[in-house]
């Protein structure tokens, strides 16, 4: 009994002590902390300042007749009336009509099914909440509604298809003209078009359905046999024999203005041969020359050899106009091949926004900052004091386009320029702020360093307030518009004014980081700008559309296990690589640069407990002029670093662990794009390091404490998203001591037995 007794506490003791071993040596689950941000409280009972006027909290004022403002704790906003960006009509052919809003369309062709704005559903029964307007199929999954109105007092209105018998909350929410699914606000005579989840046969109704109070507000019914617009195909083309060549695989009527001709093929022998559209059956007499890029300027089309074509009808013209296409030859008046244009047809219509979407009139001047990029167009108002200016541009959400007066008069410079900086975040919530920028890097809210909002500029920026009136904003197709108002006038001594001779401006495209302050920019002027806002008839050309965005897989960065001191991590700034880089690896919008260890762009570092590590840091050291070039290196508990930046309470909430520590700067830089690099090893290739002479890094060394958590952080101490995670492990001191306990405890009854 005592031996089996022995035997046991020795089993024990051997298990304790295995306990405490294999906690120390194995990883544990990851966990972190996280510091507080500093939190911007608006004073919710202050006035508006606007338009030199001071308006009390609540007020409205309404600015011409399409403009109703109102000043909502201590900021301004505006409803516009919005126009529609797609009114069925091309550019120049919008009438304007003296004392309405918005540009009108003078006509609506139809033929026995197709319009011009597709085929008629109907217009809205059994309504409530002032719902009225009319609906036209445009083809399987999209709907045009026009002249569409709500009062939007529904609580929680949206509009909803369903396939029950009648409307009801069985159904699917349609998300809106801005691609969300938000409840309803106002609308009046509005024109729009909707996406619906499905093919249109598969509903019986489109109702605005309000799901609290589960009422229609109105609704159009889908008739069971409804036949929504679909593109024609007229067959094959040519004669047989062949004249001049000329076939085609099909010929389609892709809607009301377009054909498209399949694998064409023409030798371009004919003397003045064209495209051509003509009445009733093709004569000698008759028809039009319907003009295309291929046939120089209506000198004779080129030669195809099996290429797909599409041919576009000019003006007001509509297919259902015609009776044939062909290709003629008008000197010889012969017709080398045509089709025939069916009488009743139920083609989608031409959807003018499905092209580049045109600078709304109301907008008349403008400028092209970067081609099919971003365009700024805007509007003086003298008499009020007043700058409205429209950004537009394909950026996506959480990308911002910022533009202003540049901060030097001689030419385009970034540094001291007052810039509006538009957005609209990934939760569809758009923004519009008056920025200044101190110098070229992330924002330090308690000096002003850097691009800082005006109301974030603390001592440096005392007395500046956000003069920027966010009006309207949409997005259309991937192109953004987003309408604000400044005053011409510098209202505080971070504002330049607005002055009505050629001045040099300043404009970027790029990220918005977690707070949604600007980052680094992606996008920036590579010479000089000047714009003239008192230039008359400067319209902008039309936003091409984007293409479709393209999934961007992050670079694999290999995870960097140094062994402890003397071995040395070596610790530099270098640029972030973007979406591949920082952005994708940290999943954190940065400035634009980031730390690299051991020349690797952060990299996951992994430590043990109990040991030294020692750092080189490069980061400089200088904070006294520039802090853009002030990057301490430290070791934290929170993921967003910048300890420098924080409150009082944000600085309480963090926990330091090494650090920081300076060194002179030795940064790595890249004239290359990083999209254009698969692999951070490639990217590599094209980096180059530039260092003082008798450079002195800064020396961190840090004993890893045996209760440091699981994962910590390394960041920069003066701006926030330059770094990434340190994985810790290794038996903590509370695990050991408690092994140990255990141990002596065991040993302790042994002894007695």
């Amino acid at each position: 009994m005592e031996r089996k007794g022995r035997v046991i506490l020795i089993g024990w003791l051997f298990a304790a002590l295995r306990i405490g071993f294999f906690t120390y040596a194995q990883d544990s689950g990851s966990s972190s902390a996280s510091g507080e941000s500093p939190i911007v409280n608006p004073d919710r009972t202050k006035p508006c300042s606007f338009r030199r006027q001071l308006l009390v909290h609540q007020q409205e004022v309404r600015i011409d007749p399409c403009t109703l403002c109102t000043c909502n704790n201590g900021r301004t906003s505006c409803i516009i009336e919005r126009c529609p960006s797609d009114g069925g009509c091309l550019p120049w052919e919008i009438v304007i009509i003296p004392e309405e809003c918005c540009p009108q369309c003078p006509y609506i062709c139809t033929s026995a099914t197709s319009t011009e704005y597709g085929k008629l559903l109907g217009t809205f029964t059994n309504t409530a909440h002032g719902v009225a307007g009319t609906i036209y199929v445009i083809d399987a999954r999209r709907i045009w509604l026009r002249g569409f109105s709500y009062d939007g007092q529904g609580p929680d209105a949206f509009f909803y298809v369903g396939s029950t018998d009648r409307p009801s909350g069985n159904g699917v929410i349609i998300p809106n003209e801005n691609e969300q699914t938000s409840v309803l606000g106002a609308y009046s005579d509005r024109n729009f078009i909707l996406t619906l989840p499905e093919d249109i046969t598969t509903y019986k109704w489109f109702s605005v359905w309000c799901r609290q109070a589960g009422a229609n507000f109105g609704d159009i019914s889908i008739p069971a046999n409804f036949v929504a617009p679909a593109p024609l195909d007229l067959g094959s083309f040519g004669f047989d024999p062949k004249v001049h060549d000329v076939s085609a695989t099909k010929v389609t009527i892709l809607n009301t203005k377009q054909v498209k001709f399949t694998n064409l093929v023409y030798d371009g022998e004919g003397p003045e041969a064209f495209f051509w559209v003509g009445g009733g059956n093709v004569t000698m007499a008759g028809g039009k020359r319907v003009p295309h890029v291929d046939d120089n300027n209506g000198v004779k089309l080129r030669a195809y050899t099996g290429e797909d074509v599409i041919v576009t009808l000019e003006g007001t013209d509509r297919i259902f106009n015609f009776g044939y296409i062909s290709i003629w030859c008008a000197l010889a008046l012969q017709d080398f091949g045509n089709a025939v244009i069916p009488a009743d047809l139920n083609v989608p219509p031409y959807v003018a926004s499905g092209n580049p979407s045109p600078i709304m009139p109301e907008f008349p001047n403008g400028k092209v900052l970067k081609e099919d990029r971003f365009h700024i167009c805007w509007k003086v108002d003298e008499a009020a004091g007043t700058l409205r200016l429209r950004f537009e541009g394909t950026v996506k959400r959480d990308e911002y386009m910022s533009f202003g007066i540049s901060g030097s008069q001689t030419g385009t410079s970034m540094p001291e320029s007052d810039v509006i900086v538009a957005y609209i975040g990934k939760d569809g919530e758009a923004g519009a702020m008056d920025y200044y920028l101190q110098s070229r890097s992330q924002c330090v809210p308690t000096n002003g360093d850097g691009a800082c909002p005006d109301v974030l500029m603390g001592s440096a920026g005392a007395g500046a307030t956000n003069d920027v009136t966010l009006l309207s904003s949409r997005v259309n197709r991937g192109i953004t518009t987003i309408d604000v108002e400044r005053p011409l006038a510098a209202i505080d001594a971070k504002d330049k004014a607005i002055s009505l001779e050629p001045t040099y401006v300043s404009w970027a495209i790029g990220e918005l980081n977690p707070e949604k302050r600007v980052s680094k920019h992606s996008l920036v002027p590579r010479g000089d700008v000047q714009v003239d806002f008192s230039q008359e008839s400067s319209s902008c050309p039309r936003l091409a559309l984007p293409a479709g965005d393209k999934d961007v897989t992050p670079w694999v960065i290999d995870d960097l296990t140094p062994k402890p001191a003397p071995e040395v991590i070596t610790a530099h700034i270098g640029p972030s690589g973007g979406e591949q880089g920082y952005q994708g690896i940290a999943g954190q919008v940065g400035w634009g640069i980031a730390w690299y260890l051991n020349g690797l762009l952060v990299p996951e570092l992994n430590v043990q407990r109990n040991n030294i590590y020692k750092f080189e840091i490069y980061g400089g050291n200088d904070n006294s002029t520039n802090l853009a070039n002030f990057h301490p290196f430290y070791i934290t508990s929170d993921s967003d670093g910048g300890y420098n930046q924080k409150t009082a309470k944000g600085k309480e909430a963090e926990t330091i662990y090494a650090g920081p520590s300076g060194g002179e700067l030795c940064d790595f830089t890249s004239m290359a794009d990083p999209k254009d690099f698969d692999t951070f090893e490639k990217y590599a290739e094209t980096l180059n390091k530039t260092c003082p002479p008798m450079l002195k890094p800064g020396i961190l060394e840090w004993t890893v404490d045996p209760e440091t958590p699981d994962v910590v952080y390394y960041q920069c101490y003066q701006h926030r998203y330059f770094g990434w995670k340190i994985n810790v492990s290794g038996a903590s001191q509370t695990a050991v001591s408690f092994a140990l306990m255990v141990a002596l405890l065991a040993l302790a009854v042994f002894n007695q037995i």
